[in-house]
């Protein structure tokens, strides 16, 4: 036996999940958001995330990207969720909380986007534009 120290523990890479919601259906929104959502994934140092949308449905109504995600969570294949805000959970603030405290007790990071008080982030630059 040697007293060589021990590797640190490997890390396994980070799972990112993106989950947007808008209502009414919003196509050019969601895609735009979804772009500034990979954008914020590629800051952190994360993997292109995959991708959970609920576009044109209410927040009252069954969310089946939301139900997909939280299963994922739950099963361990995804660990950081990126989203705007938590108001794409829900538009009353209770459960739109409720929601992102039940990711993290799954063990995920929720990660926002930087609020009004941070400048913003760059606009994407659309493929073959330069």
């Amino acid at each position: 036996m040697t007293d060589r120290p021990l590797p640190p523990p490997r890390r396994r890479p980070a799972r990112p999940a993106l989950y947007l919601r808008c209502f009414p259906a919003d196509a050019a929104g969601l895609e735009y958001q979804r772009a500034v959502l990979e954008r914020l994934a590629r800051r952190h140092g994360l993997p292109l995330p995959a991708a959970f949308l609920d576009d044109g449905v209410r927040s009252g109504d069954r969310l089946p990207a939301l139900e997909r995600l939280l299963e994922r969570v739950g099963q361990g294949w995804v660990d950081v969720v990126l989203v705007p805000g938590p108001f794409v959970f829900s538009l009353d603030d209770r459960s739109a909380r409720a929601t992102v405290r039940r990711l993290e007790a799954l063990g995920c990071t929720v990660l926002e986007l930087p609020g009004r008080d941070v400048p913003p982030l760059p606009l994407p630059v659309p493929a073959g534009a330069a």
